[in-house]
């Protein structure tokens, strides 16, 4: 009896240790979480992978709460709040971690949300560009330097020996608006971004030009972060890249739902021209299917931002890029 007796206060400690093990185990977990604030441009297509990842639940299995996604209004304001400790990612190109390097400031651009260069030129009907030296005699409308817009649309007039002082008219106004002057005639060409894009296609353009065939390896919109996040709190640098992954491979595999959390982040945009835009996106690669930060990918977006003057030095992959949270 005695024996037996033993056995089952044994068996007692035994359960009520586990179950202090789990209960334990699930406060650790609870205390993982991290609430955040990230930092955008401006709120649009280009990271809608973050989106995703905040909507279906993706940030939120890695034990990530975003408390607040601010528009910082330019990539420099949104990578300074990065640098002050206010957020913990920006979201932008990894040409403002290069700029950040030359005032002393130390970050890295850690995963791709939105690669290739999703710019094209639409024309009313009749307008044809079969090459680039069609635009020769063209007025073309686009967005203020230094916009990617811009820096491409010039880009690709050097490369093809397209004086833009005599063979072409730039004509530059706000992003956003250069639909309304080519539809107005004061221009014959416009390079817009999405959803710009099928806004105009909606309206009766066409496409005449795809950038991102010409630059289907460009780090368009990157995360980022500083190094000393990367130093103290690596594990949440590593989730925040899981999620990010997670909700690209979601985007190829269900564009259907991703159109829908799309809209739902764009309620003020037409559902067609959200619709539109998101597919092309993703026909487009756009949103690619892995968002490792390539050096190839990098060195694009580096050297369009050289050609333009914005960048003197020389900088390197090694210098800006983290890679060892999606290897």
């Amino acid at each position: 009896m005695r024996t037996n007796a033993l056995k089952w206060i044994s068996l007692a400690l035994i359960l009520t240790l586990l179950l202090t093990a789990c209960g334990g185990k699930e406060s650790a977990s609870e205390a993982k979480k991290d609430v955040i604030m990230v930092s955008e441009v401006y709120h649009n297509l280009l990271y809608l992978p973050l989106y995703v990842a905040n909507e279906k639940g993706f940030l939120a299995e890695n034990n990530i709460e975003i408390s607040s996604i601010t528009a910082a209004g330019s990539g420099p304001a949104a990578l300074a709040s990065v640098m002050s400790g206010e957020s913990k990612f920006s979201f932008h190109g990894p040409e403002h971690v290069a700029f950040a390097r030359a005032n002393g400031g130390d970050a890295k651009s850690l995963f791709i949300l939105s690669g290739s260069a999703p710019v094209w030129a639409v024309a009313k009907k009749g307008t044809t560009i079969s090459s680039p030296k069609d635009f020769i005699g063209k007025t073309i409308v686009t967005g203020i330097a230094p916009t990617s817009s811009n820096s491409l649309l010039r880009k690709l007039f050097a490369d093809n020996g397209i004086d833009l002082n005599k063979d072409v008219k730039i004509t530059e106004v706000q992003n956003g608006s250069e639909l309304g002057t080519l539809l107005a005639g004061q221009a014959d060409i416009a390079v817009v971004y999405e959803p710009q894009l099928d806004q105009g296609l909606v309206q009766g353009l066409e496409i005449v030009y795809d950038f991102t065939k010409d630059y289907p390896d460009f780090a368009f919109a990157t995360l980022n972060t500083s190094a000393k996040l990367i130093g103290d709190s690596s594990d949440l640098v590593q989730r925040m890249v899981n999620a990010l992954q997670a909700a690209l491979d979601f985007i190829h595999a269900d564009p259907a739902a991703t159109k829908e959390i799309a809209k739902k982040e764009f309620p003020n945009l037409e559902a067609e021209v959200v619709e539109s835009a998101v597919q092309r996106m993703i026909d487009s690669n756009v949103y690619p299917n892995d968002g490792t930060l390539t050096q190839s990918a990098f060195q694009t977006a580096i050297d369009m931002q050289k050609f333009i003057g914005n960048l003197k030095a020389d900088v390197t992959f090694e210098e800006l890029v983290d890679p060892s949270f999606t290897k």
